[in-house]
């Protein structure tokens, strides 16, 4: 009994972090589509390309502590994302990363 309650401990906290890097995936093509996308059209438009591909890659409770935003740094178009994945397990700590896209600005 004991054996089998820390396997499938095991397989759930195995689980929980296949799901993180699928998430963390999702965000950065998130944010590489946004930042692609606000290189020619702006700000807004890249916040708001990034918010669609998250709802479309995400949805669901995944995407609801990430934080998003889109500035212009010189010649480029910068997308960052700090986000929290809630670990399904008690032992384990959550997931919290920021990830960074660039893209040259066009004229």
């Amino acid at each position: 009994m004991l054996a089998s309650a820390l396997a499938l401990f095991l397989f759930v906290a195995l689980a929980n972090v296949v799901v993180v890097q699928y998430g963390r995936g999702a965000i950065r093509s998130a944010l590489e589509q946004g930042a692609r996308a606000g290189s020619i059209g702006g700000v807004s438009v890249c916040e708001d390309t990034a918010l669609v591909v998250v709802e479309d890659l995400l949805g669901g409770r995944m995407s609801d502590d990430l934080a998003l935003t889109c500035s212009v740094d010189g010649s480029a178009m910068v997308a960052v994302a700090t986000v929290t994945f809630e670990s399904w397990t008690p032992l384990t700590p959550d997931f919290s990363f920021t990830l960074t896209s660039r893209a040259v600005a066009e004229p």
